[in-house]
């Protein structure tokens, strides 16, 4: 799946809800929405992929942001 895939999956999900895709993506970064479909959720990983986030499940799985090449995460 590609970004544009994914954002159109989200965007329908947030529909659904009758709320907008920002509120989807911060429900899901705090653990709100977790009876989601496969879908749902391979489009909210490919987002965060997009926007510049690592999955890093050593402390506390959660995702982090690269700020540089040497892999120092916000």
């Amino acid at each position: 799946m590609r970004i544009k895939g994914a954002m159109t999956v989200l965007k329908k999900r947030a529909a659904f809800y009758g709320k907008s895709v920002d509120w989807l993506i911060n429900e899901m970064d705090n653990g709100g929405t977790i009876n989601e479909t496969t879908m749902v959720l391979v489009a909210y990983e490919v987002y965060k992929k997009d926007q510049g986030y690592r999955w890093k499940g050593t402390e506390g799985d959660t995702w982090v942001k690269v700020t540089n090449e040497e892999n120092v995460y916000e």
